[in-house]
């Protein structure tokens, strides 16, 4: 599966990074939600990990502008 994981706290998305590629999974990440809605809107993904408070835009404002879009990825809301 490839994975996108959006969360702004290094050591959180350090440890959630090392479990999914040890489970054999690609992983592409991002830092912020500005970020993460670019980067879900121009790849194509099986799954989004997102937080839900982080900067730039928080993560249901990131998956309700993926779900406006037409975008019906599965979310993990962390």
């Amino acid at each position: 599966m490839r994975l996108l994981i959006v969360e702004d706290e290094p050591e959180v998305l350090s440890y959630i990074v090392k479990g999914m590629k040890e489970a054999g999974h690609t992983v592409d990440t991002a830092t912020d939600g500005r970020n993460g809605l670019f980067l879900a809107t121009t790849e194509q993904y099986d799954l989004l990990i997102i937080d839900r408070m982080m900067p730039e835009l928080d993560g249901l404002t990131v998956i309700k502008t993926l779900r406006g879009a037409g975008n019906n990825t599965p979310v993990l809301i962390l």
